[in-house]
């Protein structure tokens, strides 16, 4: 753990890979670079890389600030790559804003690192908070006067999604867009913009943004959304996620979000090939023991009941952190 009371300052000797790239990153912005490449996720693809000037970067975590009203000396929470966008967002939060920068090594329990100490901003997987409400730590001794706990990345659950006594959002957004351009509270169904962005919807439901971080130039997601009000929007589920099944179009997303309520093991659907269904809907639980689940009726249609649930140990995951689903099910085929 490293507590850094500013990023103008000179660094210490860094003792980790971590480090070192937290370093440089400070480095390089420090200095004026121009151009900055992030890698995306990987988990909707084949990751790739993403090349993201300066000013866009500098306009997000003004963005940002303005919304949590960020200031000089606030502190910040560093427990994710800054090779990734959600990583690098927070430094850049902090060098823009001026924070003190608290650096905890990428794991799923970064609280169990560190002391007691009050923390303003940060950002988290879904997974990582998890751990950490899973490990009886005292959230309130680190967040009482957080200002925003930022979850991206993957879906989050209802299981997460309650009245913590600080400020808990749960984020919208992408490499493509520069960290998230949305949010919601854990009331809320819907996710709402930020000041300056502007959403439509293509022909497919998908979500079209047009935002300061995006130049101000449109562009498409594979996001399913449902617009509810100016500025608004229900995310459905992934376009290149739908599974055809028996000839049965099923969003991923729906039936997991059931499941989701039902147990806090990682999970997902997926379609595998079946010679009476086309693609067989499966459950898919990172699991060393056989589970079964009782859905309460209403909730998911018979088509959208899993014909069968797989239990595996342990899934692939990106570098992100994130479930690499297409590569999980090859591993489980190819294993048959």
């Amino acid at each position: 753990m490293r507590h850094l009371a500013s990023l103008f300052l000179d660094f210490p000797v860094a003792e980790t890979e971590f480090e070192q790239q937290v370093f440089a990153f400070c480095q390089a912005w420090r200095t004026g670079q121009t151009e900055f490449t992030f890698h995306t996720s990987g988990s909707t693809g084949e990751p790739k890389l993403i090349v993201i000037s300066r000013e866009r970067l500098y306009v997000s975590a003004k963005m940002t600030g303005d919304w949590l009203k960020l200031e000089k000396g606030d502190a910040a929470l560093l427990s994710l790559s800054p090779l990734y966008i959600a990583g690098a967002m927070v430094l850049i939060r902090a060098l823009v804003h001026d924070l003190s920068l608290i650096l905890v090594e990428p794991c799923q329990n970064p609280l169990s690192h560190i002391p007691p100490t009050d923390i303003h901003l940060t950002s988290f997987v879904p997974t990582q908070w998890a751990t950490m409400l899973d490990s009886g730590i005292h959230l309130s001794d680190y967040f009482k006067q957080a200002k925003g706990i930022l979850l991206g990345g993957a879906s989050v659950s209802d299981s997460l999604r309650k009245d913590y006594g600080f400020p808990v959002y749960e984020t919208y957004g992408m490499t493509e867009t520069v960290s998230h351009i949305a949010y919601r509270t854990w009331n809320q169904s819907y996710f709402q913009t930020l000041p300056g962005v502007q959403i439509a919807q293509t022909d497919e439901d998908c979500l079209l943004i047009c935002a300061p971080t995006t130049e101000n130039k449109w562009i498409e997601t594979r996001d399913v959304v449902e617009l509810v009000a100016a500025g608004q929007f229900v995310l459905k589920g992934r376009l290149d996620r739908v599974i055809n099944s028996g000839g049965i179009k099923l969003q991923p997303e729906k039936i997991e979000q059931v499941y989701r309520s039902l147990t806090s093991l990682p999970l997902f659907v997926a379609g595998i090939p079946d010679a009476f269904w086309g693609n067989k809907l499966v459950l898919f639980l990172e699991s060393s023991m056989p589970m079964s689940f009782s859905v309460e009726p209403g909730l998911l249609s018979s088509a959208e009941i899993p014909k069968e649930i797989i239990c595996l140990p342990s899934f692939i995951k990106t570098a992100s952190a994130k479930i690499d689903t297409a590569k999980t099910v090859a591993l489980y085929l190819n294993s048959l």
